[in-house]
């Protein structure tokens, strides 16, 4: 089976406000609702960005959860999924960008290494690209308890902190993906691939 046909079945929920938003659920030991959202981070240049998460009910208040730590250990499955709603999206946006990066270091390098241990496959549909800012992205350290067999467990995560960039961050160099060199990019480009 290769790492599409692993995807979940998902549902495409609309738009509001230029944000595509898809939701899945994850199974495995329990249910869990994934909402992948991806929304405009500049428009003229048609560039949309990709995130996802679980889906949680606090207090009458429904949020995206991108770091929660709950999942049912299927990251093949669910980034196979995110990979089809990006395809998925693609078909009526022919001529967009998808920006995708991980919002913590060790999801960026999970992401890019599922990138790179697929990439023959993703090339069939899809121009990828890694590339590199001039700013260097500050990181928040943040303490997060997780449950693992039914005991907690402190955790120190590294946060991107985005909210610390300018609001025009200057693109130092960008190239066709090159798995050697995975380490180097600080995000992803996804283009849908001519004639497909």
């Amino acid at each position: 089976m290769d790492f599409l046909e692993k995807a979940y079945s998902y549902n495409f929920e609309g738009i509001t406000n230029d944000v595509y938003q898809f939701r899945f659920i994850s199974a495995g030991i329990q249910e869990i609702t994934k909402i992948v959202s991806i929304s405009p981070v500049n428009k003229k240049l048609n560039w949309y960005s990709v995130g996802f998460g679980n889906l949680e009910n606090h207090e009458d208040a429904i949020t995206v959860n991108d770091l929660a730590e709950i999942n049912n250990n299927d990251y093949d499955e669910v980034l196979a999924t995110v990979f089809m709603c990006i395809l998925h999206f693609f078909i009526s946006n022919p001529d967009h960008t998808i920006l995708f990066f991980g919002n913590t270091l060790h999801k960026h390098r999970l992401y890019k290494q599922k990138i790179s241990s697929n990439i023959n496959l993703l090339k069939q549909y899809l121009e990828i690209s890694g590339g590199k800012t001039e700013e260097q992205i500050k990181l928040i350290e943040k303490k997060q308890t997780i449950t693992r067999k039914g005991r907690e467990h402190l955790r120190t995560i590294r946060e991107k902190d985005l909210a610390s960039l300018s609001n025009s961050i200057e693109i130092k160099s960008i190239e066709k993906y090159d798995t050697s060199k995975t380490s180097d990019y600080q995000f992803v480009l996804l283009k849908l691939k001519k004639n497909v």
